[in-house]
């Protein structure tokens, strides 16, 4: 799908490619999602400034560049080079290696026996009974990226945990970009159906080399069941000029608990939109979230909680440290219907700058429709503490160590809530070393 004139702007070629992808097109419910998708997209572009919850995010420099379309096994990667990326060796765990949006089977480890779940590729027609039940089951036409990959997403699986399965190890699910020939587009689609008194831990991985940019549109509907418990971390890593936009949406029954960890520690430009629907009493949703940024870094995490039944409980807490000319955004809403009564849930954002060219702009929202709740939000930025740093500096550390020490001790809170002990280690040492590049 690459045979396009370099200075076709990216608009044009979405357009060429969407063409080229209907001439094999079979009619069904699914290509019919896909069409009015994709229609949506046509009418309403790429998100603007001018949209509320976009009006921090100009995702003009990310949608500008004139990228290739990824095809299957262009890029091959051996088991040998995929180790050379950070949280692949030792990791006792079940993996999904997607390279430029496509899974790769010969670095994939799945289980067996009484612990097996069910992976299916969403580009091969046998998935289509799955992709017809579950593809924008949970997920709607948010915005022009998440239409747009419903309407053409490069690849992706269809995750299916069946009922009362306690899947013994996590789930690794790696995200590649190489870049290495040409800038990409990568666009996968990911359907995760937890059931009914299930139990698993889930780990995105995104990594990326090349000396070219990549922007990453991925979106992932994540079903759970009653009394299912799901644990889903979501871990940025790409290097250099890596652009991500991304969007999960996690839709829970009675009785189910949810926790949810976004670590970002690198990425040019990242938007990260997660939100929870409660359709069911006594749901219980976790959402921590850590961001370390530098140089001239964007990041945007958006949340958004919908408790619709009553009897259920949220609890957030996003901590960002900035430095340079780096931005931030942090929107966290949570919106309790009418008639959800009983609801408790806490929401907090805390952000550190290290400097006064960094900058951040948070905006924590409550919508409550019903009168028998416990809701608080609260939102704080400022530097480190002077009395602190002066506290450490008389026990003997000099004040770049103080200073240090007080920035580990705060991103640590965050990562130790996570549940997948062998993640807490490796992930700290990457915070240390991010730290340390900009002290």
């Amino acid at each position: 799908m690459n045979n396009i004139d370099s200075t076709v702007n990216l608009l044009d070629r979405i357009e060429y490619w969407w063409e080229k992808s209907q001439k094999n097109s079979v009619e069904s419910s699914v290509h019919e999602r896909q069409k009015q998708s994709f229609e949506f997209f046509r009418q309403n572009g790429f998100p603007h400034k001018k949209i509320e919850d976009w009006k921090y995010t100009n995702v003009r420099k990310i949608t500008k560049l004139p990228y290739a379309w990824p095809v299957k096994k262009e890029v091959e990667l051996d088991q040998r080079n995929f180790e050379k990326f950070p949280l692949t060796h030792d990791v006792d765990a079940y993996k999904l290696v997607f390279v430029n949006g496509y899974l790769n089977d010969s670095l994939s480890v799945l289980p067996t026996g009484e612990n097996a779940f069910t992976v299916t590729h969403l580009e091969n027609v046998e998935a289509e009974g799955a992709y017809q039940e579950n593809l924008a089951s949970v997920v709607t036409n948010e915005s022009g990226f998440t239409a747009l990959n419903t309407a053409m997403h490069s690849g992706g699986v269809l995750i299916d945990i069946p009922k009362g399965v306690v899947v013994d190890k996590p789930v690794f699910v790696y995200y590649i970009s190489v870049t290495d020939e040409d800038l990409y587009l990568i666009q996968p689609r990911n359907l995760i159906i937890v059931e009914d008194n299930s139990q698993v831990k889930l780990v995105e991985v995104f990594v990326g080399k090349g000396a070219h940019p990549s922007l990453t549109n991925i979106v992932s509907e994540i079903k759970v069941g009653s009394g299912a418990h799901v644990d889903y971390s979501k871990l940025q890593l790409e290097e250099g000029d890596r652009y991500h936009v991304g969007y999960t949406k996690v839709y829970q029954e009675k009785d189910s608990k949810v926790e949810t960890h976004q670590i970002s520690l690198n990425g040019a430009f990242v938007r990260n939109d997660l939100h929870f629907y409660q359709d069911g009493k006594n749901c219980n949703s976790i959402l921590n979230g850590l961001f370390i940024l530098n140089d001239h870094q964007f990041l945007d995490n958006h949340t958004r909680v919908d408790h619709a039944k009553s009897q259920c409980f949220s609890d957030e807490l996003y901590k960002g440290i900035l430095d340079d000319q780096s931005t931030g955004v942090f929107n966290g809403k949570v919106v309790v219907h009418q008639d959800a009564q009983k609801i408790n849930s806490y929401q907090q954002n805390s952000n550190t700058l290290l400097n006064d060219g960094a900058t951040i702009n948070t905006k924590p929202e409550l919508e409550i429709y019903a009168d028998d709740v416990r809701c608080t939000h609260g939102a704080t930025t400022g530097h480190l503490d002077a009395e602190a740093i002066f506290y450490l500096r008389s026990r003997g550390l000099s004040k770049h160590e103080a200073q240090h020490f007080l920035l580990k001790s705060y991103a640590y809170e965050v990562v130790e809530k996570m549940n997948v002990e062998g993640l807490i280690d490796p992930l700290k040492n990457l915070i240390d070393y991010k730290l340390r590049s900009i002290d």
